[in-house]
């Protein structure tokens, strides 16, 4: 083989390597913000993974590309956001999720991957946020509002009704537990880029009067 052949031999081997890369180029990132809103200053509604806790799909698989197949995360999985609710016990609670059906693009929202968000909740006073994955329960798919005491009791008679409020009386508190994830794509043949969505979560004293 002389060097002109070679030479050319070598460069479309360069061709082709830059051709497999820009077909495997990565969507990039993508980015889901959570907004959280509680209708009573007795209901604490926090995060133990942090202030802002992100349901990120690239940690499940690093390199998110074009015409991929769907993305689970599941409630098992890490990348799963918990929120944890803390309420006066014998109390129900109303928890109302808006999520977006599609991530858009960042600077360009007609391109668009499909997204679907699951919610569980777990009520029965697990230890911590972990050991409530076990047996927490998942809301039926396409359900986005569900309202539950703050701790359910398993057996025996219904317990009196929450003492009121007077002088120095403080109510005990109790905790449940909030778990989202989902399935990110198919994600078909788009942009990269940064795709987004915003996921509000409104957690209240159940009304029933309304």
């Amino acid at each position: 083989m002389n060097w002109s052949y070679r030479h050319i031999v070598i460069s479309k081997l360069l061709v082709l390597s830059l051709l497999l890369l820009m077909e495997l180029q990565p969507v990039h990132a993508q980015q889901i913000s959570f907004s959280t809103w509680t209708g009573s200053e007795e209901i604490l509604l926090r995060s133990p993974q942090g202030v802002m806790p992100g349901l990120d799909f690239n940690q499940k698989k690093a390199a998110i590309v074009a015409d991929s197949e769907a993305i689970t995360i599941e409630i098992t999985n890490n990348q799963a956001v918990i929120y944890e609710i803390e309420a006066p016990e014998n109390f129900d609670l109303t928890v109302e999720v808006d999520a977006p059906t599609v991530l858009t693009l960042e600077d360009n929202p007609a391109e668009s991957i499909p997204f679907q968000l699951r919610i569980a909740y777990n009520n029965m006073s697990p230890s911590d946020e972990q050991t409530g994955r076990l047996n927490a329960e998942e809301l039926p798919m396409g359900f986005s509002s569900i309202s539950f005491p703050v701790n359910r009791r398993t057996s025996g008679a219904p317990g009196p009704p929450p003492t009121p409020e007077h002088g120095g009386y403080t109510r005990p508190t109790a905790k449940a537990y909030l778990y989202l994830y989902g399935t990110l794509g198919p994600v078909g043949a788009v942009s990269p880029g940064t795709y987004e969505g915003n996921i509000t979560i409104n957690v209240s004293f159940t009304n029933y009067e309304e």
